[in-house]
């Protein structure tokens, strides 16, 4: 498979990238000019650039979407908080299924977040101030955001996607996600997990899960390894 990762050097699409290879899947990533690779090789490594293409432009160069999706078969977009500003997400959203469109490109996972979509009536509230903690700074430092909530954001991405009936899609929303092995012992729940954790290993497998097996298409899962769902 020619997978499409749009999600720059955040922790879930890097170790997509790498379990997409090691499986045997031709990747195309996309980077921002400034973002600086573990592995300088991998930009100019023959043996590399068989399985990986690397694409770098801005996050709303349209022109540059058109070229990392160009021959794919399926896109994985996992934006988050430490790599894409929040107001970034929905506009990203809206230019990467505009390049499917053009690419004739159908199957996408989108990940997002517990607590977006549905999953909000279960929100704790640590997570939400977790999750919210860059909107206090930004009122601590005066400056005024179009984002006023991180799960908002998220949750319009979905709305943005779901409103495409052209487009195959599920859309995962892993708890908070930290750093660990990938174990494969987590919970992918249509229901909505409340609390947890998962590490980024796992969400980047159970990307590639959904994309091999083409799991439940046009569904939502909650993944994370408690058992406790609502």
């Amino acid at each position: 498979m020619r997978i499409a990762v749009i999600g720059g050097m955040g922790a879930v699409a890097q170790e997509l990238i790498v379990q997409a290879m090691e499986e045997g899947h031709f990747v195309s990533w996309y980077l921002k000019p400034t973002d600086e690779l573990p592995d300088r090789t991998l930009e100019s490594d023959e043996s590399y650039t068989q399985v990986l293409r690397i694409v770098r432009g801005d996050w709303d160069d349209e022109s540059k979407y058109n070229e990392v999706l160009d021959g794919c078969d399926a896109v994985a977009v996992a934006l988050d908080l430490q790599h894409t500003k929040p107001e970034q997400f929905v506009p990203t959203q809206r230019l990467v299924q505009k390049a499917m469109w053009h690419n004739s490109i159908k199957r996408i996972v989108l990940v997002t977040s517990h607590g977006a979509g549905e999953s909000s009536r279960n929100l704790d509230w640590g997570f939400w101030a977790k999750l919210n903690v860059n909107q206090i700074l930004y009122l601590f430092l005066n400056i005024l955001s179009l984002c006023w909530s991180v799960v908002a954001q998220y949750t319009e991405q979905e709305r943005v996607l779901r409103g495409d009936d052209q487009l195959v899609y599920t859309i995962l929303r892993p708890a908070t996600v930290t750093d660990g092995q990938m174990t494969g012992t987590y919970l992918a729940s249509p229901q909505h997990v409340f609390g947890g954790y998962i590490s980024a290993a796992d969400v980047a497998d159970c990307i590639l899960k959904a994309l091999d097996h083409d799991m439940d298409a046009g569904q939502s899962f909650s993944i994370a390894y408690s058992s406790r769902v609502a």
